[in-house]
């Protein structure tokens, strides 16, 4: 059991609001203290090239300045900030990002599609009991994430690239004809086109729906009928009519719908009419939660349980056949050479050294490919792979730290990481590359023999003669690392 009045924060910052709640751990569960939204329209102008306007940009700022007004009251325990669709598509991200973090006092994930819908998975089976398989899918202002599954472990995850805003620009900013939901209509089958193959045929107990367009479209479609909690897909295709025949939404209002959600139902509605005809679904049930309660019980998970990178970890591994035993080895190498070097040296957070310990654990899943290229597989793999628990950033870092483990250091392959610096990113790859030298043999080695020493750009090791007698290659392949890591201007030098 967790301990009680533990205060949980989560913000969602989105392609069409911003979102936080912030909760109190009780008994075990959670118990909403507090929730506030504000209309950003982030997506709003993203346009072709994939910038956020300026606008954009300083609605966002503003909201999170006021946001961490919020934080500082609630003075939560424990503080998680993610992002979607806007930021992951928006090549300009990093300027926003920037002045986002210093603003709102933390930082702010960029999580995959498949994450999110991972996430608001996790919302939906926190608040229903999940015993047969079951679909989740959110419409938000930039993409649509579906998931499906049983209990709290989705399957399935994938992410569409379809939303009310986006497509309130593309096909409804002039008026809401016959034909402009006939193009939305086509361009939102053809996004899930391609997962008819792992969802097509399945036959769902139970279809959810989440987030602000679902409720609005719930709202309309259903209008004064509360003799049922879900929707139909006659009821949607009676409100496309509606809206068709008054070419307009802002009769709307008389609904309940507020003024600013009215122009983007008709986006929502394409895209789930699309869903329900694409999926044979019937019939859907819309829950008022979304990411930032799947954020706020990930919070508890990992309070309650191990990470959940341990179970990616363990899934890659048994995937890929590698071997465990070794893996362990070297991170437990990886951990010794971590305390014996200066915090100061290293200059990265904890957060990064759990990321450097799973690439010590993951850094030979490319074995299965080919031996000759491991360092290029494994990082492949990991950099395209669905891993659940980690932010774009983070599977970034955990794919550069693998793809250098071994051979030449190309530093203009190593990418420009917000959650650490260059040189810190260096001594992370070395730290791992010294780890995997010393279990080159897959036996297990004692570092009291060994001795290390740092200055800014030089790492000094002295290897007892003891040592370098039992393992006589041990010696020369430091020498030969020493020459790698002169060609990227780092000294390593042997004692």
């Amino acid at each position: 059991m967790l301990p009680d009045n533990k205060i949980l924060a989560a913000v969602d910052i989105g392609s069409n609001s911003i979102h936080i709640v912030i909760a109190r751990v009780v008994k075990g569960s959670l118990q909403i203290i507090s929730s506030h939204r504000e209309r950003t329209q982030l997506a709003l102008g993203l346009g072709e090239e994939l910038l956020l306007t300026g606008a954009a940009m300083q609605r966002g700022w503003e909201c999170l300045q006021r946001m961490s007004k919020l934080l500082s009251d609630a003075q939560p325990d424990q503080v998680r900030v993610v992002a979607t669709y806007a930021l992951r598509a928006a090549h300009n991200r990093d300027l926003f990002l920037e002045q986002a973090e210093t603003l709102l006092g933390y930082p702010i994930e960029v999580i995959a599609g498949r994450e999110e819908a991972r996430l608001i998975f996790q919302a939906i089976a926190h608040t229903e009991k999940i015993e047969h398989e079951s679909l989740v899918f959110d419409i938000g202002g930039g993409s649509t994430e579906l998931a499906a599954g049983v209990s709290f472990d989705p399957q399935f995850r994938a992410s569409c690239a379809m939303g009310c805003v986006n497509y309130r620009e593309q096909f409804f900013s002039k008026g809401f004809t016959r034909e402009d939901f006939a193009q939305a209509n086509r361009a939102a089958l053809q996004s899930l086109e391609a997962y008819l193959p792992q969802l097509g045929r399945r036959k769902w107990h139970s279809v959810y729906a989440t987030s602000g367009s679902a409720k609005a479209l719930a709202q309309a479609a259903r209008q004064d009928d509360d003799t049922d909690a879900s929707v139909s897909l006659q009821q949607l295709l009676s409100l496309r009519e509606k809206i068709i025949a008054h070419n307009g939404v802002g009769w709307l209002g008389e609904l309940g719908i507020s003024d600013s959600r009215t122009l983007l139902v008709p986006g929502g509605l394409a895209i789930m009419i699309a869903c329900m005809q694409c999926l044979t679904i019937d019939r859907i049930y819309y829950r008022d939660v979304a990411l930032r309660e799947g954020v706020l019980y990930e919070l508890v998970e990992q309070m309650r349980h191990p990470d959940i990178r341990v179970r990616t970890r363990t899934s890659m591994q048994l995937r890929y056949c590698t071997d465990t035993a070794h893996a362990e080895r070297v991170t437990d190498t990886v951990g010794a050479i971590l305390e014996r070097l200066p915090t100061a040296w290293l200059g990265s957070r904890e957060d990064v050294h759990e990321i450097l310990y799973e690439a010590a654990h993951l850094h030979e899943v490319g074995l299965q490919i080919s031996a000759g290229g491991l360092q290029k597989h494994s990082a492949y793999i990991l950099a395209s792979s669905d891993l659940p628990g980690y932010n774009e950033e983070q599977q970034l870092l955990l794919a550069s730290l693998v793809g250098a483990h071994r051979k030449k250091i190309r530093l203009d392959d190593l990418p420009k990481l917000r959650i650490i610096e260059r040189p810190a990113l260096l001594r992370l790859i070395i730290v791992l590359r010294l780890a995997i030298i010393f279990n080159i043999t897959r036996w297990p080695i004692d570092l009291t023999h060994v001795e290390l020493s740092v200055q800014p750009d030089e790492l000094h090791i002295v290897v007892d003669k003891q040592l370098i007698e039992a393992r006589q290659l041990l010696e020369a392949d430091l020498q030969r690392e020493s020459d790698l890591l002169a060609a990227v201007n780092f000294n390593l030098i042997i004692r």
